[in-house]
């Protein structure tokens, strides 16, 4: 399309929609009151070719009387000249009317008429051949030209009749004006013959033949005229002249002539006017009849202008308003919804009606009410969001602090437990050395006791000995032997002492053993622990690392969150709810 109706207003198109079949509706109105308007000037064109009709009927008759003076001026051979002169002077006034009536219509009917029947110049000319006295019954041809001429005319100017109420009444006039026609020419071919005083066979064939004329276009007007113009037309035949008339066409059939030719002059032309008045009652009425159709033409062409006009504008007017109605909610939908856009959520539309608009604002304004309660809670949701993040960073900036303080003491401990480790090492390795000195101090001890034991047996031996050998010696040796025997009891004491020691050293050997032995097991559990919890600070110190490298991460993520949290209660806070 030339253009695109998505970006085009919806009250446009609604206008556009239903001025459519408004504007078809127009046209076809234009289209009536152009064909009322055509019609109004066909019936102007009727009423003045009407009017001319009648001013030609009015010329015709005047023709008429002329031609039937002229007749009784040639056939007295100039001393009958008062009908012709009256004639003429009828003829020149009728004329001098039908001038008037002409110089008012327009181009096209004056085309209608000749140039020698406007001027009158043929009818001139016809006058002087009169009046040097030419051949009568050629000079009554020509009269009969001439009015057949105007006839002629008539019937042309009776065409816009066709097809309107008038068209009947048209030709009834025009078969009036011919059957006058015939009747004129009547009375002109008999006044010849009577002012002449013979009658020949060729002038009775034509008179006889004028009378069927008359008869044949009387019925034909009959069968054609309205009924009172029927009745004006019978009464008008039937005048006082009729009998008188009758008798003088009863002479000229038998073949006889009258010796008065103005009698016949005074009868033929009371006929003539009798059908005058026929005819002049028909052009009045045809003339009424005329105005009246152009009257209501005017007249229904301005009912059906201000009809259709004010109809327009009542279809105008309620489509503009029907258009308001139907887009004015809409309209407030959509400022509305620019509203909503903007971030005002306590909107309340007013709803008016109860049709598709009606429920779509009252939709809106429940689905308004929704989103204000949603984002109410979704503004509590982002405080307590934000509250939570908050409170999630300040955790994750202590688990990051907690985490470096663990990864420092997994560190520290680590270094503690290898030194730990090393002590253990070193004391296992002491209490080996420990282990053996022990061991090589008991066998010390052990054999020491056995020399102790096999020494205190000699001594007491020796101590016997010398005991005997002071009972059985002098006094003088008697003193150092017991001092002897004393000494070797007292070695033999020593030795007991010595072995008891002997004994106690081996017995606490065996304890230090145990011991050292124990050591060494619990030395051995030391280790594995130690070595354990080394495997496990190094686990420590490995996810203390790696919980080291994911807190920033976290932070981030946490400073993120609580971004979030406060884009979102700020977004939140933008909205305008009650």
């Amino acid at each position: 399309m030339f253009f695109d109706l998505l970006h085009v207003r919806i009250r446009i198109k609604l206008l556009g929609l239903v001025l459519l079949p408004v504007v078809g509706g127009g046209l076809l109105s234009g289209l009536v009151v152009a064909e009322q308007t055509r019609l109004l000037e066909r019936m102007q064109r009727l009423r003045a070719a009407s009017s001319l009709s009648v001013s030609v009927g009015n010329v015709v008759h005047a023709l008429q009387a002329e031609s039937a003076g002229t007749a009784l001026f040639l056939g007295s051979e100039g001393t009958l000249q008062a009908p012709m002169a009256k004639g003429r002077e009828a003829v020149d006034r009728e004329q001098a009317a039908l001038n008037a009536v002409l110089a008012e219509t327009g181009p096209e009917f004056k085309g209608t008429f000749p140039a020698q029947l406007r001027d009158g110049s043929h009818l001139r000319e016809l006058r002087r051949r009169v009046d040097r006295h030419g051949t009568s019954l050629e000079l009554i041809d020509d009269y009969a030209r001439e009015v057949d001429a105007l006839l002629r005319v008539q019937n042309q100017l009776m065409q816009p009749a066709a097809g309107t109420p008038l068209e009947g009444r048209s030709q009834a006039f025009a078969t009036l004006i011919r059957a006058k026609e015939s009747a004129g020419l009547e009375a002109a071919v008999l006044a010849h013959v009577f002012s002449h005083g013979t009658l020949d066979v060729a002038t009775q064939e034509r008179f006889l033949s004028l009378l069927d004329a008359q008869k044949a276009q009387g019925e034909a007007f009959l069968s054609s005229a309205p009924e009172g113009v029927r009745e004006d037309y019978r009464k008008a035949l039937a005048g006082p002249f009729s009998a008188e008339l009758q008798r003088m066409r009863d002479l000229v059939q038998a073949g006889r002539v009258i010796q008065d030719p103005e009698a016949w002059a005074r009868v033929a032309a009371e006929e003539l006017q009798a059908l005058k008045g026929v005819q002049d009652r028909m052009s009045r009425d045809l003339l009424a009849d005329a105005q009246s159709l152009e009257r209501g033409a005017r007249t229904k062409g301005w009912f059906l202008a201000a009809g259709f006009s004010v109809f327009g504008l009542v279809v105008l007017l309620w489509t503009w308003r029907a258009t308001v109605l139907i887009t004015e909610p809409i309209h407030a939908l959509a400022d509305g919804m620019a509203r909503m856009q903007q971030g005002d959520l306590s909107i309340q539309l007013p709803v008016h009606s109860f049709d598709e608009t009606g429920r779509m604002t009252e939709t809106f304004n429940a689905m308004s009410a929704h989103l204000n309660e949603l984002v109410r809670t979704l503004q509590s949701q982002a405080a307590r969001v934000a509250s939570g993040a908050g409170r999630w960073s300040t955790s994750v900036e202590q688990i990051s602090g907690a985490t470096q303080q663990l990864a420092k003491s997994s560190r520290v401990q680590r270094e503690a437990s290898e030194d730990v480790a090393a002590a253990v090492t070193q004391l296992q390795a002491t209490v080996v050395q420990v282990r053996a000195s022990v061991d090589a101090m008991i066998d010390g001890g052990r054999e020491a006791a056995t020399m102790v034991r096999d020494t205190g047996r000699r001594a007491q031996l020796l101590h016997h000995l010398l005991e005997d050998v002071a009972k059985g010696s002098d006094a003088a040796l008697l003193a150092p032997l017991r001092e002897g025997a004393a000494q070797a009891a007292a070695i033999i004491q020593a030795m007991a002492h010595v072995n008891e020691a002997l004994g106690a050293i081996e017995s606490v050997g065996g304890e230090i053993h145990k011991a050292a032995e124990a050591q060494s097991a619990v030395s051995s559990d030391v280790s594995r622990r130690m070595q354990a919890s080394q495997a496990a600070t190094g686990e420590v110190q490995l996810t203390a690392a790696q919980l080291a490298n994911t807190a920033p991460e976290l932070a981030i993520t946490t400073r993120d969150l609580v971004s979030v949290a406060q884009s979102l209660k700020a977004s939140a806070a933008a909205f305008r709810v009650e």
